[in-house]
């Protein structure tokens, strides 16, 4: 009987060999691991840049809004018979480690704890009229929701007319701590008196404010600085910069693994109530601080109890 051989390369058409797979299999997982490794350096990159642009985005835009309003309570309109305008109330107002403030011009912190042991920073400043509606703000003025702040040469209307924020941190949307503003709102130009609280900046965590006071009347250059605590009734008028610090976090754990230092707010220069921050809470999320000293330009506004100010 005659006996059938099989060649060696009829043999392999029928299947791999178990080292061929697993050599196979190997090369597979190689590249796989490459893929996955590229992919995961990509999106890393991705959240460093996109936390990068969004500290930076708000935190820039943050400084620049409250620079904003503080500089408007210098601005001093002349009254009907052609002096300064005259107040019943300050222009700058403040509170240390504040919750959220109540719907009041008599500053006041309402219930709860403050976030971080944040500050509440209040201002009230003039508006500008526009040159066809006195009713109607020039929109060169405006409070920190956007909305023009129509000005008075009435004495007897300056208080109600002066635009009014109030800055603070609490949770916002998200349940996140957020710099926020609450404001009076406006219909046709015309403030009310309904509060608005409107979230202004996510991200922030910590937000501290310094006065800056001067003792000499012979300059504007700041004397010391205090805390809004440390501030008595005539410490207000002579309050000539405004040193404001905050702590922005990002959405995104793309910060280094481990415990996150503590960060000086105002340097090593002040050591006093809210020096320092320390996270407790994403402490792989991205952080940064950003602090400013805010020139007060003129004069604030005499109070009428008080009208040698000027």
């Amino acid at each position: 009987m005659a006996r059938i051989h099989t060649s060696p390369m009829r043999r392999r058409a029928n299947g791999y060999t178990l080292i061929e797979l697993m050599v196979t299999l190997v090369l597979s997982l190689l590249v796989l691991i490459a893929g996955l490794s590229f992919y995961l350096m990509s999106r890393s990159s991705y959240a460093t840049i996109d936390d990068n642009a969004n500290l930076e985005e708000r935190g820039n835009f943050a400084i620049s809004t409250i620079a904003r309003l503080v500089r408007q309570t210098a601005y001093i309109p002349a009254n009907d018979d052609g002096g300064p305008m005259q107040l019943s109330a300050k222009m700058l107002a403040g509170l240390d480690n504040c919750s959220t403030p109540n719907n009041s011009e008599t500053l006041a912190c309402g219930a709860g704890t403050a976030v971080n042991g944040s500050d509440v920073l209040m201002v009230r400043y003039y508006g500008i009229s526009s040159t066809t509606n006195p009713d109607l703000p020039d929109d060169s003025v405006v409070d920190c929701s956007g909305l023009g702040v129509a000005g008075t040469t009435d004495a007897d209307l300056a208080d109600s007319k002066r635009g009014l924020s109030m800055l603070f941190v609490a949770n916002g949307a998200n349940n996140k701590p957020s710099l926020m503003c609450k404001y009076r709102q406006r219909v046709a130009g015309e403030e009310t008196d309904t509060f608005v609280t409107q979230e202004l900046v996510p991200g922030v965590e910590t937000f501290q404010v310094l006065y800056g006071i001067k003792a000499n009347d012979d300059d504007e250059v700041p004397d010391k600085f205090l805390t809004a605590s440390a501030m008595s009734a005539a410490d207000w008028p002579q309050v000539v910069t405004v040193k404001i610090a905050m702590v922005v976090r990002a959405d995104n754990a793309s910060a280094d693994a481990g415990t996150p230092p503590t960060i000086r707010l105002f340097g090593t220069l002040y050591d006093g109530a809210g020096a320092t921050f320390t996270p407790t809470v994403d402490t792989q999320a991205a952080r940064r601080l950003y602090y400013a000293t805010l020139q007060i330009r003129n004069y604030q506004s005499c109070l009428s109890e008080d009208p040698s100010c000027l």
